[in-house]
């Protein structure tokens, strides 16, 4: 390695060109946003079936782009709507079972307080209709009233209209949804029966108390599960686990040096030393680092990501950051954290259709000379916009460009071979020996662009004039144009030939030894544009 052509202070570098680097970092950006749908069906697994689950790795681990990434996660969401749904309903359908279940040991005591006799008597003949099934079971539930009655009375309690009310005996309520009401409370006796850990927090003081949100906080970040991972996690020593395996890492890593005993890898101190300028970077994390709760920081292991406070997104974003966002951090600092995880997974629905791609942008070339390079078949190098960047002994073929605009960047012994270009004007730009082959161009001006020896054949032109870009030796040959006006443009030995044109007037543009040939012209007249030794054959005009 210390000898190779690529090892210099104390690294080995990788020669790549511009398309190579943007296209690295593409995958990049795509796979950091494929770590957080990750993150986020990690969370989501929790809450499907297990079949569910096994579907969904299926279709991550199969999945090829981002976009199908992110469909596989979205169905997810699906599953555990529907799942969220089902569960539901079964646990409403069991309280109404319990409900009318309860309705039917009251028929005992239901006649006493019945004032109607011929309601009394449908009653009356309700009960003489019970089997011998349902009078056995009336008997225990009698006992344990008239337990309940006695005991209370010992006590010392009220148990008037005791027959009246309902009566719950080491029947505590698991999570219920709704507090009961102040009038239904009046109706019931609750002997160790207390509502536990209920999904609201109304209700006694008692209910409050002891219910999930009070427990382990907001449902909606999930903390009830996050504190109960955590406890198994300490108790079963998967901590210590993941500590002796990140140790073993860390050693490997060290152990892995350069030839110069340099870490294969990169630290503050190197990155400090090659790149300076993305040293702060470095510090800002540093710094973010040390402000994480010790609730973001369960969610950072469980998970992967969190979702960062006001005064991080200002450290992050904010005016002394290298990565300044301020409209970022105003739209941001607003956001609840339901409206961010909304936002994130609008993102994703987006990228699932496609909506949103993720393409590193293509930066201007700028004071960027291209000299002794050949650009087959790359669209997107030369559509890039060149300014003050001489091109010098390059090739473009079967490479179509699209504003790729050219401002102060001189062309010298550059061939365009089948390499149209559209809406790429130039300006300031001479054009010394740059042949135009089999390479259409459309909405091209020519401005202020002199040229030598700059041949077009097989290469029409609509709607590209020359703008005071005098030609020398510049021919048009099977070269037909349209709504090109020649203004303020001189010509010398620029023949054309087997060229037509159309709508293309010649306006205070003389031309000297210069030839019309078989090329018939239409709407295309001359003022102020007399030279000296031109010869026309066989082209007729019209309107001109």
């Amino acid at each position: 390695m210390l000898k190779s052509p690529h090892y210099k202070d104390k690294a080995f570098h990788v020669e790549m060109s511009t398309e190579s680097g943007e296209e690295l970092l593409e995958h990049w950006s795509t796979q950091g946003f494929s770590g957080v749908i990750a993150a986020i069906a990690t969370r989501r697994l929790s809450l499907v079936e297990k079949y569910h689950q096994i579907a969904h790795q299926k279709c991550a681990s199969e999945a090829e782009t981002i976009s199908e990434h992110a469909k596989c996660l979205l169905q997810l969401e699906k599953d555990a709507h529907a799942n969220l749904l089902r569960r539901r309903r079964k646990y409403f359908n069991r309280k109404i079972k319990e409900k009318l279940d309860h309705d039917a040991q009251e028929l005992m005591d239901l006649e006493k307080y019945i004032d109607d006799d011929e309601l009394k008597s449908m009653v009356r003949k309700k009960a003489g209709n019970l089997t011998d099934h349902d009078r056995m079971m009336l008997i225990p539930m009698r006992l344990i009233r008239q337990a309940a009655k006695l005991g209370l009375t010992m006590t010392g309690q009220n148990t008037t209209d005791f027959d009246k009310k309902v009566v719950r005996i080491f029947s505590p309520k698991m999570m219920s949804v709704v507090p009961t009401s102040e009038e239904a409370k009046k109706d019931e006796i609750d002997i160790l029966s207390p509502s536990l850990f209920s999904l609201h927090n109304d209700g006694s003081d008692g209910e409050k108390e002891v219910s999930l949100k009070n427990l382990l906080g907001s449902l909606s970040a999930n903390k009830d599960t996050s504190d109960l991972l955590d406890f198994i996690i300490e108790a079963t020593g998967v901590d210590e686990a993941m500590e002796r395996v990140e140790s073993k890492i860390e050693q490997t890593f060290e152990s892995e040096r350069g030839p110069e005993g340099q870490p294969l890898f990169f630290t503050k101190e190197n990155v400090t030393e090659k790149y300076p300028h993305e040293a702060k970077k470095i510090e800002i994390f540093e710094s973010l680092d040390k402000t994480y709760s010790e609730e973001q920081l369960r969610e950072m292991n469980r998970t992967g990501y969190t979702i960062m406070r006001p005064d991080q997104m200002d450290l992050i974003y904010g005016d002394n950051s290298s990565m300044k966002n301020l409209e970022f951090l105003e739209r941001a600092r607003k956001m609840s954290r339901s409206e961010i995880e909304r936002n994130i997974m609008g993102t994703i629905n987006d990228l699932a259709n496609e909506k949103v791609k993720f393409e590193a942008r293509r930066n201007d070339i700028v004071l960027s000379p291209v000299t002794f390079t050949n650009f087959v078949f790359n669209p997107v190098a030369v559509s890039q916009p060149t300014i003050l960047s001489p091109i010098l002994i390059v090739s473009l073929v079967g490479s179509p460009a699209i504003y790729g605009v050219m401002i102060l960047s001189p062309w010298l012994m550059v061939p365009v071979i089948l390499s149209p270009r559209i809406f790429s004007p130039v300006v300031l730009n001479p054009f010394v020996m740059v042949p135009i082959i089999l390479s259409p161009l459309a909405f091209n001006p020519f401005i202020l662009c002199p040229g030598v020896f700059n041949p077009f054949v097989l290469s029409p032109l609509v709607f590209s004039p020359f703008i005071l870009s005098p030609q020398v030796m510049t021919p048009l040959i099977l070269s037909p144009f349209c709504m090109g006006p020649l203004v303020l443009n001189p010509l010398a030995l620029n023949p054309l030939i087997l060229s037509p044109f159309v709508l293309s007037p010649i306006i205070l543009s003389p031309q000297f030894v210069s030839a019309v040939i078989l090329s018939p012209y239409a709407l295309s007249p001359s003022w102020k544009s007399t030279g000296a030794v031109v010869t026309v054959f066989a082209s007729p005009s019209w309107l001109s």
